[in-house]
């Protein structure tokens, strides 16, 4: 997958029409899955820096839908993100909406569904904002995109009733089948060089489970981005990528180490790039274990293979290696093992010519995960597990003042509609920080005053990593378990991403400015700890929200009640 796009000079306005339906990509696989415009991964949207985004998405399944894009600030158009019963109705099916926003930021981003795990089934693609003046552009000539993945045989909807039930009392989460790469299954992903010596590649975890380690044999990699923030070049001999990170990486063919060279001990026209499942990531052996929902209809080898071989082709005609994939592969000069998942040590290419404020807030988060009155394992973050019956999560607690995730008014419509109501209690100072603690109202929602610099410590008492993304915002990352002395060494010049991995059994410190008025998650991106309810909500000044001219639009309105509508002509909920 590579970029195409033309330079620009002049903000235009880019129209798409996206058509979310299922298709089979796989003649060996009898799995329909949701697709956008009938490919897998989604057609490539691309951008500059400031355009305007106007697209047009049309449901053609047979259940609700949306579509969230993932890195977008949407800075005045809170009502964009395509987070449902947060900014907007889901989309009932036969009918459509039209996202219009702001290209912005610029860097290497992405789209996906943000309803019933359909993200799971195959409903995402790359979305790749260029800026204007692009820097990093004297590093390589040519743009390629890596979008990373966990294929599954059954649909999601077949293995949630499996994950979230009290016969799976540890919460054990339905392992993948296999990795796919670009649709490729492994040692079917071919890359030609086409005549390129120095190459950009994006890498996109769209996965909903597996982290990944990326390496290409011989070859340093050159880290020039993460997520949507240009970095200072950072050579490593491998990375890891944690589930809807983005890291960018460009390689320079003269550096190829000598024994894959023409004269050298292994001559080769081709390398292995290597995606190697972590498989700590995975609650049971996955290399052996068999679900007890699996069927045999597999369009790959029967157990999980956990390294995924793509081929770097050097003279562009699709040749295998010459040497074994098992090879010992050499230790490179001048490069790196990042021992931190987050990648600290990585430099932004623009400091922060302010300099990064000082906290104003704090927001301490506790993620735990504990059996419900049901025995089903849940997700609870403070305690309070995310529920909400327009996400089709059976509500258990319904607020008899404030608000509530409901189906037909998202968060952010009852932010406009009663600013003053909403049942969040005041800041107050607690023992564990001397500043204002955010507070909730007990049903995962907080409340957080406009141009609060608020400090989020994501204490993890969990066995397991958790990649925590943020909608509407990035943030900076100002320390980690692993890395705790980056608060001191990098203060000042942090680095600012929008996902951040938290370590098992650790912790994560992350620092934003909540500038951007609206109703925006904060949740583990994995798919089945969403499901599971590891999702709060920051309300962002109801005031200001208003304030800057905010109204429910009429099509929104609109689209709640064709929700409704159907909704009650086939008995779904409510």
């Amino acid at each position: 997958m590579t970029t195409t796009i033309t330079s620009t000079l002049e903000n235009c306005t880019i129209h798409e029409t996206l058509i979310i339906d299922t298709f089979f990509p796989y003649s060996t696989s009898i799995k329909p899955t949701v697709s956008v415009n009938y490919s897998f991964p989604g057609p490539l949207i691309e951008a500059y820096e400031g355009d305007t985004l106007v697209i047009r998405v049309i449901n053609r399944l047979n259940v609700p839908s949306t579509i969230h894009w993932h890195g977008m600030h949407q800075y005045g158009t809170p009502g964009m993100d395509g987070s449902v019963g947060v900014s907007q109705c889901a989309i009932p099916p036969g009918d459509e909406i039209i996202y219009e926003f702001k290209a912005e930021p610029a860097g290497t981003n992405w789209y996906h569904g943000h309803l019933l795990q359909q993200h799971t089934d195959g409903l995402f693609g790359p979305l790749i904002i260029h800026p204007r003046l692009n820097p990093s552009k004297q590093y390589y000539d040519s743009d390629r995109i890596f979008m990373l993945s966990d294929w599954y045989n059954n649909l999601s909807s077949e293995l949630i009733p499996w994950f979230l039930n009290p016969n799976n009392p540890a919460g054990i989460e339905p392992p993948p089948d296999a990795i796919v790469v670009n649709e490729q299954f492994t040692q079917s992903l071919f890359v030609p060089v086409l005549g390129a010596m120095r190459i950009r590649f994006r890498v996109i975890n769209a996965a909903p489970l597996s982290m990944y380690t990326v390496s290409i044999d011989g070859l340093p990699l050159h880290i020039i981005e993460l997520d949507n923030t240009e970095t200072i070049p950072y050579s490593v001999n491998s990375f890891s990528i944690h589930v809807t990170q983005r890291v960018s990486f460009y390689i320079d063919l003269s550096e190829l180490y000598p024994n894959y060279t023409v004269s050298g001990s292994s001559p080769t026209n081709s390398l292995f790039i290597r995606f190697q499942a972590v498989l700590s990531m995975y609650a049971v052996d996955i290399l052996n274990y068999i679900p007890p929902y699996e069927q045999a209809r597999y369009p790959y080898p029967t157990f999980f293979t956990p390294l995924h071989l793509g081929i770097l082709s050097l003279d562009s005609t699709n040749s295998t290696p010459a040497y074994p994939a098992g090879n010992p592969i050499p230790t490179l000069q001048n490069a790196v093992t990042p021992f931190d998942m987050n990648i600290l040590a990585v430099r932004p290419l623009d400091r922060n010519i302010d300099g990064i404020p000082n906290a104003t807030h704090y927001l301490p988060v506790l993620i735990t995960f504990a059996q419900d009155a049901n025995g089903i394992n849940r997700a609870y973050l403070n305690n309070v597990t995310f529920t909400s019956d327009a996400n089709y999560i059976p509500t258990t607690h319904e607020p008899t003042e404030g608000i509530t995730s409901d189906t037909y008014a998202p968060l952010l419509h009852q932010m406009a509609r009663k600013p003053n109501q909403l049942g969040i209690p005041l800041l107050r100072i607690e023992p564990e920080s001397q500043l204002p603690t955010i507070q909730s109202d007990g049903n995962s929602h907080y409340l957080i005053p406009y141009e609060a610099v608020v400090d989020i410590y994501l204490n993890n008492t969990d066995v397991g990593d958790h990649p925590f993304h943020m909608h509407g915002f990035t943030f900076w990352i100002i320390a980690t378990l692993q890395y705790p002395e980056a608060e001191y060494l990098y203060h000042g010049n942090y680095i600012r991403r929008d996902v951040i991995t938290v370590p098992a059994s650790g912790w994560a410190k992350i620092r934003f400015i909540a500038n951007n008025p609206g109703a925006w998650l904060l949740h583990c991106h994995i798919d089945w700890h969403m499901t599971a309810g590891m999702i709060l909500v920051l309300i962002v000044s109801p005031e200001q929200l208003l304030s800057e001219g905010y109204t429910i639009p009429q099509d929104q309105k609109d689209l709640c009640h064709a929700l409704q509508v159907f909704n009650t002509n086939n008995g779904t909920v409510n």
